[in-house]
């Protein structure tokens, strides 16, 4: 790996992005966008630049829907299109603006948030839905836009409002120690198992979800597929066999 993808194993996704943005506003002068068709040329470029969305082990049929919060966050936070072209985000990114809605509502916790959050849902809260929600969050604090703690915090509050939802919660949380380790071992931080386990260990407890703690099978498919880290620099941090 070059140090210039050590130091930013983001650059390739995020100029990717904008340059699908230069696409998305020449489709829009010339007569408008839909979101299904913003996933397909969202797909369409990943693919041919080699690029992954945001995930787990997991591959969901709706990724590239879910992965559409990652234009939306570039688009919003990082190039500030929201307000001239307010009508690609209302048209497009309708979802990722409620959801970030939810967020601010939750990470406030005024009086009434779980009825508040439950009517700009339609009266429920789904499992799918909630992990889209903390993938908003998930993103911003990723490509840094917002504090890590803040999505500890958000997971945490999420558990207080809706303790029905913890399995998920904690699930997430597991997907996201295993995220972050993989991201570190992509960066050069993370250089062997000492400092790997540490690194998980130091996650849960900050962020403070019991038996949320990822085995190395999980942090190894996010750093092959997400980062493609080689299996052999994997192998010697992480304690799998070699899986190809």
């Amino acid at each position: 790996m070059s140090s210039k993808t050590q130091r930013n194993p983001y650059r390739k996704k995020i100029n990717t992005l904008v340059d699908l943005w230069t696409k998305i506003i020449e489709y829009y002068t010339e007569g408008g966008v839909k979101r299904k068709e913003i996933e397909e040329l969202l797909r369409k470029y990943y693919e041919e630049r080699r690029i992954t969305p945001f995930k787990g082990k997991a591959t969901p049929e709706d990724l590239y829907d879910k992965e559409l919060t990652s234009l939306y966050i570039v688009g919003k936070y990082g190039l500030g299109l929201d307000k001239e072209y307010r009508e690609i985000f209302d048209e497009v990114f309708y979802h990722e603006e409620t959801f970030e809605r939810i967020i601010e509502l939750v990470l406030r916790g005024e009086h009434g948030v779980r009825e508040l959050v439950l009517n700009l849902l339609g009266g429920s809260l789904e499992p799918n839905t909630l992990a889209r929600i903390l993938r908003v969050m998930f993103t911003m604090v990723i490509l840094g836009f917002r504090k890590e703690e803040e999505l500890h915090k958000l997971l945490r509050k999420f558990a207080e409002y809706f303790p029905e939802h913890r399995d998920t919660l904690r699930k997430y949380t597991r997907f996201y120690i295993a995220f972050r380790v993989a991201e570190a071992i992509a960066k050069g931080e993370v250089k062997n198992r000492v400092s790997k386990e540490a690194l998980k260990q130091s996650l849960a407890l900050r962020i403070g979800f019991e038996k949320s703690i990822p085995d190395d099978k999980y942090v190894y498919s996010i750093a092959k597929e997400v980062f493609k880290v080689p299996s052999k620099i994997l192998k010697n941090i992480l304690n799998v066999e070699e899986q190809g």
